[in-house]
């Protein structure tokens, strides 16, 4: 599911109280897509009952 600017840019102000330009706020919404990304595909490389830690190790292993 693609993240918008406008989302990134609404829930920071009403989350953080913070104030991106929608050029910052099209930068982080991009940045917040790859990682959601990465995120998805190692949460199904692995079972639901496994350990958390080894989802950091999947995690970890495919930023390198």
């Amino acid at each position: 599911m693609p993240v918008s600017s406008r989302f990134i840019a609404e829930a920071a102000k009403v989350f953080q109280d913070v104030d991106f330009s929608q050029a910052r706020a099209g930068e982080l919404a991009l940045e917040v897509e790859r990682l959601n990304a990465a995120v998805r595909t190692a949460a199904g490389s692995l079972d639901f009952d496994a350990e958390p830690a080894a989802f950091f190790a999947v995690l970890a292993g495919r930023a390198s």
